[in-house]
């Protein structure tokens, strides 16, 4: 993670989650995440399965110039962008693994370096993971706000992280088919799990 508010994020999710593989939605703070709150945003599956914003900070929204609450995941990418994102979130919530994104944000004709992080959360204790707190943040430099709005994200490489934080196995840049099953199946064997 190169942007610090990343890491900080991480280690407030790996510090509320502990020894469970997601904390709850429940016990996430809002005033322990205040200054990181117009960064953030929880992604669900509404009622025909579609991946759906539940919220969106405002540097989000101020970034696409745009109210994401209630809107599709994938409005946030460019078209025919959306596929692979919408997979790893599906991936994120399913196996519950926390992952790293490098994206570009892109207004078609500035591109600028961001990172999301996508964490597992629970709703219920007991149950799995049904959505994802995410963060969209600069690697360095935002966007310059005379270039704004941004049109779209486009995903350039992404990798689950381990427990650390530490990025692990990213694939390769455009060959993303099956590296989350095959990356899960390593996982969960080094750590005595079967898949």
């Amino acid at each position: 993670m190169r942007n610090k508010a990343s890491r900080a994020i991480f280690d407030y999710w790996a510090n509320l989650r502990g020894d469970r593989a997601a904390p709850l939605r429940t016990e996430i703070d809002p005033v322990a995440l205040r200054h990181l709150l117009p960064h953030l945003f929880i992604v669900t599956t509404d009622a025909s399965g579609l991946l759906t914003f539940r919220l969106a900070g405002t540097r989000i929204c101020d970034l696409f110039d745009r109210e994401f609450r209630g809107e599709a995941f994938a409005e946030a990418w460019l078209e025919n962008e959306y596929q692979q994102p919408a997979e790893i979130v599906q991936n994120v919530i399913h196996y519950e693994r926390p992952a790293y994104l490098e994206v570009l944000a892109s207004n078609g004709n500035l591109r600028h370096a961001y990172e999301m992080l996508l964490l597992p959360i629970r709703s219920a204790e007991g149950n799995g993971s049904d959505r994802v707190l995410g963060a969209l943040l600069p690697q360095g430099q935002p966007f310059p706000t005379t270039e704004l709005p941004v049109s779209g994200l486009v995903l350039e490489s992404w990798t689950f992280l381990v427990e650390s934080g530490v990025r692990i196995d990213a694939p390769p840049s455009g060959d993303h088919h099956g590296f989350g099953e095959a990356l899960l199946r390593r996982l969960f064997s080094s750590h005595g799990q079967t898949s």
